[in-house]
C-alpha cells in the first residue's frame, strides 16, 4: 500500500527537519450505522477522499516498531497551513515554508512539496489497488463518537482498520504491517473536523 508506506517513510524526514531546528493502529455488529450499506473497501476509500475535502482538523500520529518511533500531533487549516507540536515547541508550515522556532528565534526553511499531504490523504488511490479482504465489523463508539469499524486484510498479513463517523469521515486509522522486514503499527486519530475556530497564524 504505497501511500501509507509513504507516510511511514515521511516521519523520519519530518523528524529530521524538526531536530534540525534545535541545532539545529471489534464491537459486535448491530443495526444500521454509518455507511453500513456501502461495500467496506469502498467505504474506506470514500472516507479517505472525504478527509481530503475538510477545511480543518486536529490529528495525532503514533508509530511503533519502526526504525524511528514517532509521537506527534498536527493542526491543519485549509488550504495550506499546518502546525506540528514537537518537543521543542510548535512548528508552523504555510505553503512551502516551515517556520522553525527555537531559542526565541524563528527561521524560515523551504519544505518539499506535499511533505504533509499524507495527513490529509492517507489512502487516496491505494485501496483497493491490491487484493484485500474487506470486513464491516459494525458500530463502535470512539471518544464518544458513533463510528463504523472496517478492517481490510492483505494476503501478506497487512492489516488496515478505519473507524468512520456518520458523516463518512475517518476518526481513526490503524495500519499494521512491516517496513523493510520490521513489524510496525501506525495510528492516526482525527478530531476537530471542520472546526471553524481552529486557526494557524504565521509566527
Amino acid at each position: 500500500m504505497r501511500r501509507l508506506t509513504a507516510l511511514l517513510s515521511m516521519a523520519p524526514l519530518l523528524s529530521c527537519l524538526l531536530l534540525a531546528a534545535c541545532d539545529r493502529s471489534p464491537a459486535p455488529a448491530t443495526t444500521q450505522g454509518p455507511a453500513s450499506a456501502i461495500d467496506p473497501a469502498e467505504a474506506v476509500r470514500s472516507a479517505s477522499q472525504r478527509l481530503a475535502e475538510v477545511r480543518s482538523f486536529h490529528a495525532e500520529l503514533d508509530v511503533e516498531g519502526a526504525a524511528l518511533a514517532v509521537r506527534s500531533s498536527m493542526d491543519f487549516v485549509a488550504p495550506d497551513r499546518f502546525r506540528l507540536q514537537t518537543a521543542s515547541g510548535p512548528q508552523t508550515i504555510i505553503g512551502d515554508t516551515m517556520f522553525l522556532q527555537s531559542a526565541g528565534a524563528t527561521r524560515q526553511v523551504p519544505t518539499p512539496a506535499g511533505l504533509l499531504d499524507q495527513w490529509r490523504r492517507p489512502l487516496t488511490g491505494d485501496v483497493p489497488s491490491v487484493p484485500m479482504k474487506a470486513e464491516d465489523l459494525g458500530r463502535q463508539p470512539l471518544d464518544g463518537v458513533d463510528t463504523r469499524h472496517y478492517r481490510l486484510l492483505g494476503a501478506a498479513g497487512e492489516r488496515l482498520e478505519y473507524w468512520v463517523d456518520a458523516q463518512g469521515l475517518p476518526r481513526q486509522i490503524v495500519r499494521i504491517g512491516s517496513n523493510h522486514g520490521r513489524p510496525y503499527q501506525l495510528r492516526l486519530r482525527y478530531s476537530r473536523l471542520n472546526d471553524p475556530s481552529l486557526r494557524i497564524d504565521r509566527p
